[in-house]
């Protein structure tokens, strides 16, 4: 009896690992707001360090148009940035400019779930409609890069760096801008994958990590993706206002 009590511990506690999403938010008058929960996330495209292509090319979509593509591919020529990384913006914008085309072209399978955080995201996709777009910021994905490979060789799940510093005094050594946040995804690696994982957010009953990527208060961005010693890949986001272009 015991033996089988052991054997389902150690099965729960798998199912549980497969996928994990942290966030974190600083307000403007330098507050921190942090809430993080370790949930069994459903969501079976989110399994961990999986390599598979993404289902469908945002280039390739019909749900938008050649002008809408144009937009959101805010990152398309920094050249600092991967091309997961730069795909990873473009479909964040990608929600953001039309959340109900978002929701035709890369969520219709979630259209009839009965997981209530997918039933809130496209019930919250259909009020987004053309939201500025999330530029990318060089020494934003400075910050990014920095934590990623910092938690990543470590292994660690956390919002502050291995040596304790936290993610606004971090972000805030590259780019000091008003209003911050972050969200860290943790076993994908590829672009579509993480942003379904923060959007859908099964790891926050406030779903913080979706209201970051939609949120207007936020027009900069910067994004790294990396590998991680415990879940294979993190994926950071960091997000800013425009108060730190000139200084």
């Amino acid at each position: 009896m015991k033996k089988g009590q052991h054997f389902l511990q150690i099965l729960l506690f798998a199912s549980f690992m497969l996928s994990y999403s942290a966030c974190t938010v600083e307000t403007p008058d330098d507050t921190p707001y942090e809430r993080e929960e370790r949930n069994q996330n459903r969501d079976k495209e989110n399994n961990r360090g999986e390599d598979k292509k993404d289902t469908q090319d945002p280039l390739e979509s019909s749900f938008f148009s050649e002008e809408q593509l144009s937009k959101a591919n805010t990152a398309e020529k920094c050249d600092y940035l991967s091309e997961s990384e730069k795909q990873t913006i473009l479909y964040m914008n990608l929600a953001r400019l039309d959340g109900e085309a978002f929701t035709k072209a890369y969520l219709s399978d979630l259209q009839n779930s009965t997981n209530p955080n997918e039933q809130s995201l496209i019930d919250t996709l259909k009020t987004i409609k053309d939201k500025p777009m999330l530029i990318p910021n060089q020494k934003l994905c400075e910050a990014s890069k920095f934590h990623a490979n910092d938690i990543g060789s470590a292994g660690e799940v956390s919002h502050n760096s291995t040596d304790g510093t936290s993610f606004g005094n971090r972000i805030r050594r590259y780019y000091n801008g008003g209003a911050i946040a972050e969200n860290i995804a943790f076993g994908n690696s590829q672009p579509l994958k993480i942003v379904r994982q923060l959007l859908i957010d099964n790891s926050s009953s406030t779903h913080g990590h979706r209201k970051n990527i939609l949120s207007e208060k936020y027009c900069r961005v910067g994004v790294a993706i990396a590998p991680h010693a415990s879940w294979s890949y993190c994926c950071v986001q960091d997000f800013s206002d425009n108060k730190g272009d000139n200084q």
